[in-house]
Order: C-alpha cells, then sequence, then structure tokens
C-alpha cells in the first residue's frame, strides 16, 4: 500500500485535482478528463481545471445555457441571485487565480464547460477577504464564435424607450484567448408630464421635468491572454463615453443639463511560477474626464495608476494535507483636477494594501490516528494592512471549516479591522444627481428634491468586528437538494454609509444635510457618505436548491433542464447611533428609516430543447418609519408588503449547428447559430409600492407613478451567431 501517498501526491499536483475532486457534490466524474495518470498498475484521472478543493455546487453546461446570459458575467450575476454569493466573489480560472478576471467576463456562457462554487474553506486556500466566496469557471479547451444582438425595451405605459446592439468577436484555443466588443445604446427621457405624479411643489412646468434623463452610450472593449511558456499573460483595454441630457425644477422654474463622461482603461497581467511559488501581478491606468452644464458648470480630470500582485504556495505537507499560504499587495494612486466656474482643485491621493493568509488543515477524512471521524477540518487565519491619505488601517480574521462528512460542511468566521476611507469616498467631486420624491414628516407632504452626491473630505476610518456561522448540506439524491443556513453578526464604529431615510430624528441630527427655502420647504438633500457613530445588526439567512433529474447522458437540448432557487432572509436585529450622546435607533421598529424585516425569492431556470425560461420573484415584509423615535404615532410612515416578478421566455430557431476548434479537438457547440429571440417582462404585474400613514389615511409620495415611474416593461431581444 506504499503507492497510495504517491498516487495522492501526483493526483494534488495534477492542477489540484483529486479523487474527491472526482466523488466531490454534484460532480461527474465521467466528464471533462484529462489523460490518466498510471502508478503501479492503479490510474487516477485529473479533472481539468479542478480547484484546490471539490465544490459545494457545480453547474455544468446544460445549467449554465438554461440562465439564458449574454455572457458569463451575467452567468456570474445569475449565480449571485440564486445561489446567494454575497456580492463580488473572488473567481479563479481553470482552477487557478487570475490577474485580470474582466478578460474572460465578456465571452458567452457557452464557453464555459461549468462553473463551480467551492466551499467557504476556500476562501483561506486562495486568500479571499473574509466573508468572500470562491467560484471556479472552467473555459472550453477551444472556442470560436461571433455574436450579435439587437435589445428594445419599452415601459408598457409607454413615455420612453431604450435601443442597444452588440457586436462581439470571441476565441479560446487553450491558453490563448481574444475577446472583442462593441456596444451602442440609447434611452429616450421620460418627462413628469407622461405620468400621474402631482406635487405640492410642482411648477407651471413641471411637466418638463424629466424622471429618466436621455442618454446615449457607446463602449468597446478588447482582451487578449497569451502563454508565454510556464508563464500566462494578459492584457485588456477598454473605452467608453456617454452623454445624457435632463431637466431639472429649481423653485418654480426647470434647468435644462447636460452631462458628458469619457474614460479609457487599460490593465496588463501575468501569471507563474516563481521558487514555487504561484504568483500573478497586474498593472493598470485609467483616464477619465467628465464635464456638465446647466444646472452646474463644472469638469473633472482624473488620472488613476495601480499595480498588484500576489503569491500563492504549500509551506508544509502536513499529514492531514498542505499547509497554504497567500500573500498579496498593491498600490493604487490618483491624482484628480475639478474645475467649478473659476475655482480649480487638484486632489491626490494614493493607497497602499498587504495581506496574507495562511490555511492548515488539522484533520483528513481518511487518515491515520482515527481523524476519519472527525471528518475534515481546516482553520485559517489572516492579516493586513491598508494605508490611504494619511490614515492606516488593520484586520485580522480567523476561519474553521468542518465538513464532518460528505455533503455536510460547517464554517465560522470572525474578523476585525480599523479601516482606510478609499479614496473615492474623500475625492469624487460634489454633484447633483436625478431628482428624487421624498416624504417630508415636517410638513406631512411629498416633495421632490434635488440630492447631493459626490465624496466626503472629512471622513474618518471606521472600525467593525464581524461574526458569521454557517452550515450547508447537499447535493443530495437525483434531484441535487441543497440547503444552507446562516447567521452574520456585524457591528462597526463611526461606519461609512449614506443618510438614512429622512425622520425627525435624522434631521436633527444631521441638520446641515437638509436644505430648506424661506418658506421652510425641503428643497435639496446632501446624500454623500457620512460617518455613523455606531451600527449593529444581525440576521439569519436560509436557503434551498434544486433541479429536475436528467436521464444519464441526455443531451443538453434533449434534456428538460429546470433549477430552483429558494431564499429567505431575517433581520434580527438593527440598532443605529447616529452621533455620540445620542439615543441609539432601533430600525426594525422604524426609529430613523425603517427596514424590512424579512425578504424572500424564488428564482427557476428551464429550458426544454429550443424553448427557456426564467422566472424571478421577489418579496419584501412592509415596514414603519416613525416620525418621532420611541414610540408609533398617527403621522408614521407605514409601507405595505411588496412583491415583483420577472419573467423571461427564449426560442432558439434552428440552423446549422457548427463546430468549435478545428480538426481532432472539435466539438459541438452547445447551442444553434440562428436567431434566438428573447421577450422579457419585468415588473409582470405591474405592482408598485404603496404606503399609508399611522392614522390610516393615505401617504403623500406613493401614488402610482411616485415611486416607479417606469413599471411594467417589455424588452425584446434578436441575437444570433454568425
Amino acid at each position: 500500500m506504499g503507492w497510495l501517498p504517491l498516487v495522492a501526491a501526483v493526483v494534488m499536483g495534477h492542477g489540484g485535482a483529486s479523487a474527491e475532486a472526482a466523488a466531490g457534490q454534484n460532480v461527474r466524474p465521467d466528464l471533462d478528463l484529462e489523460e490518466p495518470v498510471q502508478v503501479e498498475d492503479v490510474e487516477v484521472f485529473g479533472r481539468r481545471g479542478a480547484a484546490l478543493t471539490p465544490p459545494e455546487i457545480e453547474l455544468d453546461g446544460a445549467d449554465i445555457d438554461a440562465l439564458g446570459a449574454w455572457s458569463i458575467d451575467d452567468v456570474l450575476k445569475r449565480m449571485d441571485e440564486t445561489l446567494a454569493l454575497g456580492g463580488q466573489p473572488l473567481v479563479l480560472i481553470n482552477g487557478r487565480p487570475t490577474p485580470n478576471v474582466s478578460a474572460y467576463t465578456g465571452f458567452p456562457p457557452d464557453a464555459l464547460v461549468r462553473a463551480e462554487v467551492l466551499p467557504p474553506e476556500a476562501a483561506g486556500l486562495y486568500g479571499a477577504v473574509p466573508g468572500q466566496r470562491v467560484v471556479n469557471l472552467v473555459l472550453q479547451q477551444n472556442f470560436s464564435s461571433y455574436d450579435g444582438r439587437a435589445v428594445g425595451s419599452r415601459p408598457t405605459q409607454g413615455g420612453t424607450s431604450t435601443l442597444s446592439g452588440d457586436l462581439r468577436r470571441s476565441a479560446i484555443a487553450g491558453r490563448n484567448t481574444h475577446q472583442l466588443g462593441l456596444r451602442l445604446s440609447r434611452d429616450t427621457a421620460l418627462r413628469a408630464g407622461e405620468r400621474d405624479r402631482a406635487l405640492a411643489t410642482d411648477g407651471p412646468d413641471a411637466d418638463l421635468v424629466t424622471l429618466r434623463p436621455q442618454s446615449e452610450l457607446l463602449s468597446a472593449n478588447i482582451s487578449l491572454t497569451r502563454g508565454l511558456g510556464e508563464w500566462s499573460g494578459v492584457f485588456s483595454l477598454n473605452g467608453q463615453a456617454q452623454e445624457s441630457r435632463s431637466v431639472a425644477q429649481i423653485g418654480v422654474g426647470v434647468v435644462e443639463s447636460r452631462r458628458r463622461s469619457q474614460s479609457l482603461g487599460m490593465s496588463g497581467g501575468a501569471s507563474g511560477q516563481v521558487a514555487g511559488w504561484m504568483v500573478q501581478t497586474n498593472l493598470n491606468g485609467q483616464i477619465a474626464r467628465s464635464q456638465e452644464d446647466g444646472l452646474q458648470d463644472m469638469s473633472s480630470d482624473t488620472l488613476s495608476f495601480g499595480i498588484t500582485g500576489a503569491g500563492q504556495r504549500s509551506l508544509i505537507e502536513l499529514p492531514s494535507g498542505p499547509m497554504t499560504a497567500n500573500v498579496s499587495a498593491g498600490f493604487q494612486g490618483s491624482r484628480a483636477t475639478v474645475e467649478r466656474d473659476l475655482d480649480r482643485s487638484v486632489h491626490s491621493f494614493q493607497t497602499n494594501s498587504a495581506r496574507g493568509a495562511l490555511s492548515i488543515p488539522l484533520t483528513k477524512s481518511g487518515g491515520p490516528g482515527g481523524r476519519d471521524r472527525l471528518g475534515d477540518i481546516v482553520a485559517t487565519f489572516g492579516v493586513g494592512m491598508r494605508n490611504s491619505g494619511g490614515a492606516s488601517g488593520e484586520d485580522v480574521s480567523a476561519g474553521l471549516a468542518w465538513t464532518p462528512r460528505r455533503g455536510i460542511r460547517l464554517n465560522g468566521e470572525w474578523g476585525a479591522s480599523t479601516d482606510s476611507v478609499p479614496d473615492i469616498q474623500r475625492s469624487e467631486p460634489e454633484y447633483y444627481g436625478p431628482p428624487i420624491v421624498v416624504f417630508d414628516f415636517r410638513s406631512g407632504e411629498a416633495v421632490e428634491v434635488l440630492p447631493i452626491r459626490g465624496g466626503n473630505p472629512d471622513l474618518t476610518p471606521p472600525e467593525s468586528e464581524r461574526w458569521s456561522v454557517s452550515a450547508s448540506w447537499g447535493p443530495f439524491t437525483s434531484w441535487g437538494l441543497s440547503g444552507n443556513l446562516g447567521y452574520v453578526r456585524n457591528a462597526h464604529t463611526n461606519g461609512i454609509g449614506s443618510l438614512p431615510e429622512l425622520t425627525e430624528d435624522v434631521e436633527m441630527a444631521f441638520p446641515d444635510r437638509f436644505h430648506r427655502d424661506i418658506n421652510g420647504r425641503l428643497i435639496s438633500i446632501d446624500y454623500r457618505p457620512l460617518n455613523l457613530s455606531s451600527t449593529f445588526s444581525e440576521s439569519l439567512t436560509t436557503g434551498a436548491n434544486f433541479n429536475l433529474p436528467r436521464p444519464a447522458g441526455a443531451a443538453g437540448q434533449e434534456a428538460t433542464i429546470m433549477r430552483v432557487a429558494i431564499s429567505h432572509s431575517l433581520q434580527l436585529a438593527s440598532v443605529t447611533r447616529l452621533r455620540a450622546g445620542l439615543a441609539e435607533l432601533d430600525r426594525l421598529k422604524g426609529d430613523g428609516g425603517g427596514i424590512s424585516r424579512q425578504n424572500a425569492s424564488v428564482l427557476i431556470d428551464a429550458q426544454r430543447g429550443r424553448w427557456g425560461a426564467n422566472l424571478s420573484a421577489h418579496w419584501q415584509e412592509g415596514y414603519r418609519t416613525r416620525r418621532l423615535g420611541g414610540v408609533d404615532g398617527p403621522d408614521d410612515l407605514v409601507i405595505a408588503d411588496f412583491m415583483t416578478a420577472d419573467l423571461r421566455f427564449s426560442f432558439q430557431m434552428m440552423s446549422g449547428r457548427s463546430r468549435s476548434g478545428t480538426g481532432a479537438t472539435e466539438t459541438p457547440r452547445r447551442r444553434s447559430t440562428g436567431l434566438q429571440v428573447n421577450l422579457e417582462i419585468s415588473n409582470l404585474f405591474d405592482t408598485r409600492r404603496e404606503a399609508r400613514l399611522g392614522d390610516g389615511s393615505p401617504a403623500q409620495g406613493y401614488g402610482r407613478d411616485m415611486q416607479d415611474p417606469l413599471g411594467r416593461a417589455v424588452r425584446l431581444t434578436l441575437q444570433r451567431r454568425f
């Protein structure tokens, strides 16, 4: 039996794959295998693109196609919705970190062989920040396509429309890839006169005010990756030009504004092996210019430059597995020049950061000394530092992941940080955003105000502490049933956030943020970021996923594909202290701007032959916002429960099914080159938020077109592969 450790070593060295990966949850070991490695008459198959740990959930080609996405970026967004990834995951390409994941996310979805969500302990293995999930995307070895699409959208109430067009060229040949994209879009304006929304502040020309500005956008991008011996290089270039025109009400008159922006960004990086370390480095730079005329006359020019580097390696081979180290460092600098009237200001900022993480396997299933009774236990530790604009920050984190048996995973994480303030939150120029409608408790009426946006140079570094405990199980049975349960506790001191919902408590705490005319009518609110004295929150999340069983060997075009994801979140506590010396505000009871206690969603992705359907339904429990903290009153704002649903149908017209690749490596494409027609209806039931006052009377500002002037919209997409 002396060959067993050697077999394990060979497999782990072969791209991180292992026999466990082939036997992992929801993984089909008969697919996508590399050449076998033979050791003393034993053959072990390494799975191409496997990560260091088997996936928790895997989507194969048919599952990915059923998402109805245009790009890999859309696939990641849909996965975040259905699998509750919690925002921006760390993305691996073919089992390895990449200097620039955006070089791959513009590819078509069928350029993916599979998409894997790794268990929480993978964050320590790959140096992710605490609470960040890891997703592994495995690309086709050979792929080539020319794609185009045209999109038209219009609300059923009319008044505005959107037209856009995309062209894309994509190719993969092993480690060499390239992708080019071009996008053009135009939105027509939606004016107040085209909706039913009379306000007490309306002037004689209020019907000319734009609820949605007219805008045009042109963007282009190119990305290249190349194999350079044992190294890989990546390069990307993207540019964008946008112009918008809007009309805002100032007093009893209106002012037309025009905003133009242009940006050009470039990135180049490389990854490879150095002295046993898997390293990657990336250089990035961007030039941006924006100009605004009308409501305010200003222009700004921004130049930014950054460099990042990261390394990963196994330090010690323990009986329970390799101890893995991750280190990363980065520098980001920016210079912004702002001209407003006769004033000119220049701001320069720079940020330095470094972080290290260590992953230590404590026990291993099947190991000597009875460790198989405990299952797999992995501990992770991390430390980091940042310095920005003269303010420094540090963080420390620890985690413990336990897999007592296959299909059951328990994870706990703790992290504390004293953070620096991001430069953009300090240096972004102050400007007026699009008008919004708010309910003014002081006057008891809904008013349209101009929100002030931008950065705040007076921000101070925040401190935070985070605890999380989660459990997940599955997939089990042929239905691929899986579930998760998570608890998160967050505490912040001087946390950076936005101004809470307008109440008398909030206005008394930040009187300089609310601007009123001589008659006391609210005309503007400063929504630039600010420091809140303290916040504390606790939440509980649950989720379940399952899919219809598919017959073994059934092709994606022949089988019925359906995946269902159900999620629910319960806010257990949410307490805020706006400023030192003030009383705490219980937001679940409605103090300082109420929040919903419960949210739930159901998402369904289905495909049968040439037909596809996608459904998203979201529900939010109603809540109360108190006019004065501590007691319910007749002037409170009571928001009703709210549910919305989006539905999408697709139909693929048949055409010649060309092949991807050349020569002996050709594989059939998963989609036809024929025209694909998509019909999407957002806000299917045309629901709008409703509210009443505490005494039961109607609340101003919550009429049919007040909070959501678009309502139900129909979107038609025509796309084709050439």
